[in-house]
């Protein structure tokens, strides 16, 4: 069979960084602390193992400064045979879009084209979860992901696996060769001791000389970090500190003032209605509606219809037949439904529809749909992709432009802008308001035929027992590495008391203490239920951004200068197990009771 297994590997900075922009406009890494991407860590590890398995080869590949040859000499020590490393000053700035192409330029540069390449399904830095499926529309090749197996049939054509969602698994199988990318619940992680790594000296170095001509960098990157701002301390803390059962008492004093204890109603809490579209409109604003959560759906029509008020337009919805047909009220002014749902060749449709059109922007959730699809039409389009954004505006000036804010790190929010034309963007929906949806009324509905994809065939779809628990929860208990595995147990009551779901940091789902499906923050699931708690967590930037729209966030730590703390409603500086207690004692007697 011999295998041909390429893995992209990508240095990251180790924890949190400033989230500064250099002179040049670009986030400073400057004096950061490195390392291998988590979830590259897995890509390397299979790499190593498929190609061993099929009497095959493995090779690493990376794009950076000279100091992320490190990540290739790791990767050398665990058993990669070959390793490249694209580095060159011009390739500075470049966003995901240009780095798909210098990656898929250096893999043309390699001996023999890879059977499989297989990439991280996501970053710690960027975040982005784009470059794979760019890298697949590059080369004209199959993607899926993020997958937890991955096995080769007997003939080596052809590639078995299971796919990764929050909800749930699926078999797919695909054709090779092909992009596939890497769940960090997959295998263990490639490391090894830095004294173990290979000297740089056996890497092959490649330049932009050795590429085909183009426009590397900030000079060919469509979208662009034009400022970096303060993230807003949008809450007002009451923090308690002394004996855990006076901190206890005087924090459930705190919630019933604010009401926290009150189920929510189903109506949405923003105030703000669905606007109509002006009678006469000019741009359009495009929104996928694909197989995510409703209220999602529902909150990213909004956000459209709001964006496209402000340009003068109207909303385009381009939907799935399993999807939700609740359009009108929520923001859409029209209809297109795809005739299939396979990525590949529903982006290759949009393409061809779209370049007739010429739309203002074209939305899509943080979802893995939404993100292949979108991913490869900002290659087939030239025009970039503004990735996981929590919020989008128009900018002022005689031609609007979007902009769009992400977490960039140091408990700062990047501004993206695109120069590319659509605007392509894909947002975290359960970071957007629900806007009061408008009157109802009869859209017309058009159809775009969509073709197979030969490469995938799909085959038992699984759902977990997690479902959409999370999305609709009132209350959610959220832990970090300062609680225990082994003491979940006792949180058992004070959930059962509230009706609340459990979920985690990203930390403690890279440990496998809890599910991948259960991780609120950035690289996992946003939720907004009526009341947080936050459990034994530090309060990063990037996981309280997941529950941004909570209505109360509770915060037990026993460290008073945890950043949790500058981001809660009601913070208890004492030890959870202690305090717990008197607080299920008191809620059950004050509020149950």
């Amino acid at each position: 069979m011999n295998l041909l297994v390429t893995a992209l590997v990508k240095q990251v900075p180790k924890g949190d960084h400033s989230g500064r922009l250099d002179a040049d406009g670009r986030l400073d890494r400057a004096g950061a602390i490195t390392e291998m991407n988590p979830w590259c860590r897995r890509a390397v590890a299979q790499a190593v193992r498929l190609a061993r398995e099929s009497g095959g080869r493995s090779t690493a590949v990376t794009m950076g400064p000279p100091v992320a040859a490190d990540v290739l000499r790791e990767a050398l020590a665990w058993g990669i045979d070959d390793a490249v490393h694209l580095t060159d000053p011009a390739l500075a700035g470049s966003d995901c879009l240009v780095t798909a192409r210098a990656l898929a330029s250096t893999v043309a540069l390699l001996d023999e084209p890879p059977d499989l390449i297989l990439v991280g399904a996501s970053s710690v830095d960027g975040s982005t979860g784009a470059v794979g499926a760019m890298l697949a529309e590059i080369l004209g090749l199959p993607f899926t992901g993020p997958v937890l197996t991955l096995e080769p049939d007997s003939s080596g054509k052809q590639l078995r696996t299971t796919v990764q969602y929050d909800t749930g698994t699926e078999s797919v199988v695909v054709d090779l060769p092909a992009v596939v990318a890497v769940a960090e619940r997959s295998c263990d992680p490639c490391k090894a001791p830095p004294e173990t790594w290979s000297p740089t000296a056996v890497i092959r170095q490649v330049t932009t000389a050795d590429l085909a001509p183009a426009d590397w960098g900030l000079t060919g990157s469509p979208t662009k970090v034009a400022q970096v701002h303060p993230a807003p301390l949008t809450r007002d803390p009451v923090i308690f500190r002394g004996n855990p059962q006076t901190q206890a008492t005087r924090a459930i004093t705190e919630l019933l003032s604010r009401g926290s204890f009150t189920p929510k109603t189903a109506a949405p809490s923003a105030s703000a209605t669905v606007p109509d579209a002006p009678h006469q409109a000019g741009a359009e604003v495009v929104v996928l509606v694909g197989p995510g959560p409703e209220a999602g759906t529902r909150a990213l029509l909004g956000a459209a219809a709001a964006l496209a008020a402000e340009v003068g337009g109207t909303v385009t919805a381009v939907r799935t037949a399993d999807s939700t047909d609740d359009l009108a009220r929520w923001g859409a002014d029209s209809v297109v439904m795809l005739t299939g749902d396979e990525p590949r060749p529903v982006a290759a449709a949009l393409a061809n529809w779209i370049a007739d059109r010429e739309p203002w922007a074209v939305l899509g959730a943080a979802l893995p749909w939404d993100r292949e699809v979108l991913a490869r039409l900002a290659v087939a389009s030239e025009a970039g992709l503004m990735s996981d954004l929590i919020s989008l505006s128009v900018t002022s000036g005689t031609t609007p432009r979007l902009a769009g804010l992400k977490p960039s790190g140091g408990g700062t929010l990047a501004e993206i802008i695109s120069h590319g034309s659509p605007q392509i963007a894909t947002l975290r929906t359960g970071l957007l308001p629900l806007r009061t949806p408008r009157a109802d009324r009869t859209l017309k509905e058009h159809t775009l035929p969509v073709a197979e994809d030969p490469a995938l065939r799909r085959a038992e779809r699984r759902t977990g027992n997690e479902g959409d628990a999370l999305d609709r929860a009132e209350v959610v208990i959220s832990v970090g590495r300062g609680v225990s595995p082994d003491t979940y147990a006792e949180l058992e009551p004070m959930r059962v008391l509230l009706g609340a779901e459990l979920a985690a940091t990203r930390k403690v789902t890279d440990q496998g203490w809890m599910a991948h499906g259960r991780q609120i923050g950035i690289t996992g699931r946003s939720v907004a239920p009526r009341m947080y708690v936050a459990v034994g967590l530090s309060g990063n930037l990037n996981h309280l951004a997941g529950a941004s729209r909570a209505g109360t966030v509770v915060a037990i730590n026993t460290d008073p200068a945890a950043e949790v703390f500058a981001h809660c409603d009601v913070g208890l500086v004492a030890d959870w197990r202690e305090v717990m207690p008197f607080l299920v004692e008191g809620i059950r007697s004050r509020v149950s009771g």
